[in-house]
């Protein structure tokens, strides 16, 4: 979700005047956090309804191919928000956005030694709920329009400004060759 940080960072920089562009950057983030939301139903179901244990290698046979499909479709149309949002944001956002991680929590992996699927579902939810979180924080940046201080470069003038100003200083005392 790195794309998508930068492209939130970008949109907080915005000018006051563009006001519509700020509103569909929030619609594809609340498009986003739905996502979540339905994903965080789908394993919630699981959950409710656990079914068969499966084989203690992949996480599709606990929780079965219809919510791993469900679950797949999910991740595509919230990808497909993140991109629109990150291209909306600027090149300098969205170049990258296609090699991000997955946005909600899919079914397509193998477990961990001695995970099960109750477990994998849990730990999905915790995720999702996290990143649910994360997401709502980034809405708030967006509508009040507050960039971080490493996006703004402060951070980086604070560190390194007194090395610029030791250099600029040698320079300047240097005597000049004849």
């Amino acid at each position: 979700m790195d794309s998508l940080d930068r492209a939130i960072d970008l949109v907080s920089r915005w000018k006051d005047n563009r006001k519509k562009e700020r509103a569909e950057v929030l619609d594809h983030l609340d498009g986003v956090i739905k996502d979540c939301q339905a994903s965080t139903k789908v394993w919630q179901e699981y959950l409710d309804n656990p079914g068969k244990p499966g084989d203690r290698w992949t996480l599709v046979s606990w929780i079965g191919p219809g919510r791993a499909k469900q679950l797949y479709e999910i991740n595509l149309r919230a990808k497909a928000r993140i991109e629109d949002l990150c291209r909306q944001a600027g090149p300098a956002a969205g170049r990258f956005v296609v090699l991000d991680d997955d946005v909600t929590e899919m079914a397509y992996r193998q477990l961990k030694p001695g995970e099960t699927g109750m477990e994998a579902a849990k730990t999905a939810l915790e995720n999702l709920k996290a990143r649910s979180d994360y997401l709502r924080r980034l809405s708030e940046r967006v509508r009040h329009g507050k960039p971080t201080a490493a996006s703004t470069g402060k951070a980086a003038v604070k560190k390194t400004g007194k090395k610029r100003a030791a250099k600029s200083a040698k320079k300047k005392s240097a005597p000049k060759k004849k």
